[in-house]
């Protein structure tokens, strides 16, 4: 072969480095920020990374600077396993969408989906670039797959996990990836934001539920992908359990009307350093968490008693919940609930944010899941709480095993309400108020006892009451003996943000 149309390709493919624009990427570092390159080069194993489309430009000219057209995407490998990504480069024409990024996107997209790879999108960028060129008529047909760029997002929703960071401003387009993708982390730095000039923080989106982590930097951002996709990817590796596993009970406090925080039960009862929590800003009287259990990927959602309202379930907790289901049931995570819950969310404000319609969404994706579900009721479960977290007696599928410990009560509205409603000629008829919280207190310690943790097993309410310090060994001697499912066939999308 000629050796010019050699160098000159070398050349070409030389000139978009890192290292041949020494004075952008010095800008690019002086911002605390990584390259669009350095990015991929943190995201994948060591030299395992194949490019797309690095001789793309903004036009044919060989001249032309618009190095990759902005995007720099390809397959690499993620704990030994492919995965796609593509990385935006805001240092070219901003980052923004064009037909030939256009074009590349839709080509990593066939490719993740044809295969189940994982995709990882860096969507930095200013949005759709309103001066793209027209294209030149095609001499050949370009290599393009079968989705544009949201619709194979859709299309991979459910199939394979698809991953969104955001580290500068994420525009329009680029701020609908964020949206479309199963998971989405942003920097505390960056925003999200239209053409027409309206910005948000990453801090509001995190609150809505719309960006899942928001980590320092990017070097955390890529550290927490590659977290998140070795649960997916890594099936099972050696797990230990964190130091305090054998005192979880001391989390509880003996009264029992005192909060405690479930993150500290969930720390204790998962593998040491494995808990990654999703959307904690959030629909903050549920918590969802992605763990290791013996080295078992598990998904693990929890009301929490800290919270403003104590564990009671909103509309957003329900959303949460919900979705949560649905992200571990497309991709065979198998499902850990703690209850400690005082029922669902009521009152004017809980009905003007549609408690009425958001309630139902958790009992859905219950009924509909196919993964093993595990449920353990710490205290309390009133109302549809139960439901809500193991679908007990709504479901096509009952939980694999409903454990409670020796502290648990249940009922169809709290104790103390039902007093109210039992006992409401004596607690009228009462002198003085002491007299009338007496009557109350007593009949629900009457329930309390009637319902208490040893007569449920009696009844067979549960399949079994365990102390605390046994809750980890039971679960992962059941999820020894049911191996991870993989699908052949998409079950179902996950619901957007």
């Amino acid at each position: 072969m000629e050796t010019h149309l050699l160098r000159q390709i070398a050349d070409a493919r030389a000139r978009g480095r890192d290292d041949a624009r020494p004075g952008v990427i010095d800008a690019v570092h002086r911002h605390g920020r990584l390259t669009a390159r350095e990015r991929l080069t943190a995201l994948f194993d060591q030299e395992s990374f194949v490019e797309y489309g690095a001789l793309a430009g903004r036009t044919t000219d060989p001249r032309d600077e618009a190095f990759a057209d902005g995007l720099v995407a390809g397959v690499g490998m993620v704990h030994g396993e492919p995965v796609v990504a593509a990385s935006y480069d805001e240092s070219v024409l901003g980052g923004t969408q064009s037909d030939r990024n256009h074009r590349k996107m839709a080509k990593l997209l066939y490719l993740a989906v044809e295969h189940r790879w994982p995709l990882v999108c860096f969507a930095n960028g200013g949005g759709a670039r309103l001066d793209d060129p027209l294209p030149p008529p095609p001499i050949a047909v370009s290599p393009r797959g079968r989705f544009e760029l949201c619709d194979g997002l859709a299309e991979l929703n459910g199939w394979a996990p698809t991953v969104a960071v955001v580290s500068g401003r994420a525009v329009d387009g680029h701020a609908a990836i964020a949206m479309l993708a199963d998971f989405a982390i942003a920097t505390a730095r960056a925003e999200f934001g239209t053409q027409d000039g309206h910005v948000r923080g990453a801090g509001d989106y995190a609150k809505t539920g719309d960006v899942d982590v928001v980590v320092e930097d990017e070097a955390q951002a890529v550290a927490t992908v590659r977290r998140y996709l070795g649960l997916y990817l890594v099936d099972h590796v050696p797990g230990e359990a964190a130091g305090d596993a054998d005192r979880i009970a001391d989390v509880i406090p003996e009264n029992r009307r005192r909060p405690y925080d479930m993150r500290r039960v969930i720390a204790a009862f998962a593998d040491a350093g494995s808990v990654l929590e999703l959307g904690a800003a959030w629909g903050r009287s549920m918590l969802t968490v992605l763990a290791r259990l013996d080295g078992r990927t598990v998904g693990i959602y929890a009301n929490q008693p800290k919270s403003p309202l104590a564990g009671a379930i909103d509309a957003a907790a329900a959303d949460k919940a919900a979705r949560f289901v649905e992200l571990c049931d497309a991709y065979d995570y198998p499902i850990v609930t703690f209850v400690d819950n005082p029922g669902y969310m009521v009152g004017p404000q809980a009905e003007r944010e549609g408690i009425a319609r958001h309630h139902a969404r958790p009992l859905a994706a219950l009924h509909h899941r196919t993964v093993p579900l595990y449920s353990v009721q710490i205290r309390k479960a009133y109302g549809l709480g139960p439901y809500a977290m193991s679908g007990w007696g709504a479901a096509r599928r009952v939980p694999e095993m409903r454990l409670a410990w020796p502290s648990v009560e249940s009922g169809g509205m709290s104790l103390e309400g039902a007093a109210y409603l039992v006992k409401r000629k004596e607690i009228l008829a009462a002198e003085t108020r002491e007299e009338a919280m007496a009557i109350r207190d007593e009949y629900a310690e009457r329930m309390r006892d009637a319902a208490s943790g040893l007569r449920a097993g009696r009844s067979y309410q549960f399949d079994d009451i365990v102390e605390p310090a046994a809750t980890r060994a039971t679960i992962a001697a059941m999820l020894r003996r049911t191996p991870r499912p993989r699908a052949s066939v998409k079950k179902h999308a996950i619901d957007p943000r």
